[in-house]
Order: C-alpha cells, then structure tokens, then sequence
C-alpha cells in the first residue's frame, strides 16, 4: 500500500491506528504468562513466586533487545522489527502452550526479545508526526499498552473459560489461542511495509560499536538522564503491576481469575484516558516536566497504598488504588517518548529510544527479581509495592526541584 499520494494527516492517522495494534497487541502477549502463572504454578506444585524468574529472564534479554534494536530499525525497517516483535511473542506463547517447563526459559527469551516494539513504533510515527503534535499522538499510541492489558485482562480468562466437547483448553490452550491472535496481527501489518520502511538501511552494517552508541546517546545529555531516570523508577513500577497484581489478588486476597483480571482490565482502561490526558495537557498547557513530576509523587503515595489492602478491604477502596497507580506510573510512555523525540537527533529516533528503553528493561528486570524474592522470603506482596515507591519520589524531585528554582528565577 502506497500512502505517500495522501495527507499527511492521512498517514499520520494510519501509522498511528497501526502502531496502537501493535502496542496492543505485542503487550497483550507480555501480560499472558501473569495472568496464568497462579494456574500453572499449581499444575506444576510450585510457588507462584517462581513467575519472578520468568520475569528476570525476560528482561535480562529485554535489555540487550532495547540497545541493539536501533541498528535493526535502520537496516530492516521499523515495520519489519514491529512484525518479528510479534512473531516472537507469538513463539513464546506457542512454547509456553506446551505445558513443557523446561522450555520455559526460551518463551522468556523470547518475550525479551520482543523490547523492540516501541523503538520501532516511535520512530515510524517521530517521521511522520509534526513535533507539535508528538506528546499527544505518543500518548495516543503508548495507549496501547493499558488496551493490551484491557484485551488480556478479559479474553485470557476468557479462553481459560472455554469448553470444547466437555473440556476446557486450561493455561496452556489459553497460550496457544492467544498466540494466534497475536500471529495474525503481525500479517495484518504487512500492507504498510512499503509506505513505512521506505526509509531502511539494507547495507548498513550492525556491529558491537553501535550498541555503546545507543546507550550514549542518552546518558551525554542532562536532559535524557533526568528522563531515564523516570523511566527506569515508572518502568519498574509498571513491571511489578503487569507481573504480580493479578497474582496477588488471586493468590493472597482469594479472587477468581475472572474477578481479578475484571480489577486489572477496569484499571487498564482509565490508564487509557490517562495517557491521552497527559499528552494533550503537555501539548497545549503544562511543561512535561510537572506532569512527570506529578506522576512520581502520585504513582509513589498509590504504591503506599496498596499496602493497606487487606481480605476485608472493598473491591471499591482495591479498584481505586489500582486506578491512580495506572493513570500514573503506567500512564508515562507517550509523554516521556514525545519528549525523548523531541531531544533526539534527527533520524537517531529509534536509537534514542532503544537506549531509554534499556534503562526501562533493566527497572524491568530488577524489580520483578526483587520482588520475586522478597515474596519468597516474606509471603508478603505488599513489601515489594512500599519499596517500589521510593524511585518513584526520587523521581518526582528531580523534576519539581529545577522547576521550582527555574520559577524563583
């Protein structure tokens, strides 16, 4: 399909629906092993905290994913990478469907592996997108990360629901279905290629020397390492959410999958409306760097509060908590991106972001581990959210201070 006969807002509108299914879709696959990890823990007679580990395999490989994928995006182009982002994920799922444990570790690989996909949807849209208009159509397509979790949170219970003949397809049919949903997104996105990736660099050689590049080019300016900090302090937040929120509330609080993944969609959703506020408000009326710094004190002080949720607490009081912990702490990517864009070299869009992103997939790693393992120690799933929290306040000061002096000025 050739856009190039079209408007830019034309293109601009299609790169931005498509990379949103992406998002979508490639998180959906993320958040599939959470939601089954209590079910399959018990099929296995093991402790849920083993999902920890997973999780530490998956972004030890995230890492490495986000500070090579930049050489990638410009030889093959962003399209293409976005397409083997959700292959492997698909892969992974299909591995997991096996109910085999020893091939467990790969379907983490995998998954890791599968860090390109927001490098590669920024830089389609950063080529596309006026800069005026960045922090919303970021945040509009980082949207797609609270839908996967929508689409997860109801359609993977849902396939854990099914019954053929009598028989229910159980975690391991609820892999394989959907990693089929996931594998027919990734050839829905084919007719964009030509339009997308007119831009690749076929010849260009990736070598060890571009990979410290991708992490240079973030930690040599003040302004990305007050923004990788963020990111790593929300990204890490985020981590622990996506892998143990479910767990906790089926594990520890006694609900049902369809009444946790019911909590975990619901929260998902005003994430949603969250990420567009954010973008549009830092377009038109706040300095993103308020805005960034909002979301640290009110994403840490909603960390606090997850640790006053007891057996005897409301739905209500439970549902609140997740809420402002997703408008915050998993309501950054568009707003950070946008900005990351903005202070980028013109066509290092996808590098930029690879290097962000890899200070992301190491909270990512980091977290979860923790976590994994205070809950092994401790049994306790709210210790885990108290220190997660303090990141989260550091990085609310290193925004407000420079703009709190900048307004004495």
């Amino acid at each position: 399909m050739d856009l190039s006969r079209y408007h830019w807002r034309t293109v601009l509108g299609v790169a931005t629906v498509a990379m949103l299914i992406q998002q979508s879709f490639s998180y959906l696959g993320h958040i599939a092993m959470p939601i089954l990890a209590d079910s399959i823990a018990k099929d296995f007679d093991i402790s849920p905290a083993w999902l920890g580990l997973f999780l530490f395999i998956q972004n030890l490989m995230g890492i490495f994913s986000a500070i090579a994928c930049g050489g990638f995006i410009l030889r093959l182009g962003a399209l293409r990478v976005s397409q083997l982002v959700l292959i492997m994920i698909a892969l992974s799922l299909l591995l997991i469907s096996t109910g085999q444990i020893w091939v467990y570790p790969l379907a983490a690989i995998l998954l890791g592996a599968s860090a390109a996909s927001t490098p590669a949807s920024s830089h389609i849209l950063a080529a596309v997108c006026p800069p005026r208009h960045a922090p919303l159509i970021f945040s509009i397509k980082q949207t797609g990360v609270p839908v996967g979790s929508l689409i997860g949170g109801l359609l993977i219970p849902f396939f854990l629901g099914l019954a053929f003949y009598g028989d229910q397809p159980g975690p391991y049919g609820a892999a394989f279905l959907t990693a089929l949903v996931v594998l027919s997104v990734a050839v829905l996105l084919q007719p964009f290629r030509a339009s997308f990736d007119a831009d690749r660099q076929p010849r260009m050689k990736i070598t060890l020397a571009s990979f410290r590049a991708t992490l240079r080019s973030v930690v040599i300016s003040p302004e990305l390492r007050r923004l990788a900090f963020a990111a790593f302090a929300f990204g890490g937040m985020q981590a622990i959410f996506a892998g143990f929120f479910v767990l906790f509330l089926i594990d520890d609080l006694d609900y049902s999958a369809v009444e946790a993944g019911s909590v975990f969609a619901t929260s998902s959703f005003m994430a949603v409306w969250a990420r567009i506020l954010w973008g549009w408000l830092s377009g038109r009326f706040i300095q993103p760097g308020w805005i960034l710094a909002c979301i640290g004190l009110v994403g840490g002080l909603s960390a606090l509060l997850m640790t006053t949720v007891t057996t005897s607490s409301s739905v209500a009081w439970l549902t609140t908590i997740a809420i402002l912990y997703n408008i915050t702490v998993v309501s950054w990517h568009g707003l950070l991106l946008a900005e990351t864009a903005r202070l980028a070299p013109e066509g290092k869009v996808g590098v930029v972001t690879g290097g962000m992103l890899a200070f992301v997939s190491s909270a990512m790693l980091l977290y979860p581990a923790i976590y994994g393992g205070l809950l092994a120690m401790t049994g306790s799933y709210t210790i885990g959210f108290m220190l997660a929290s303090l990141p989260a306040f550091g990085a609310f000061l290193i925004f407000a201070i420079p703009l709190l002096k900048n307004r004495a000025v």
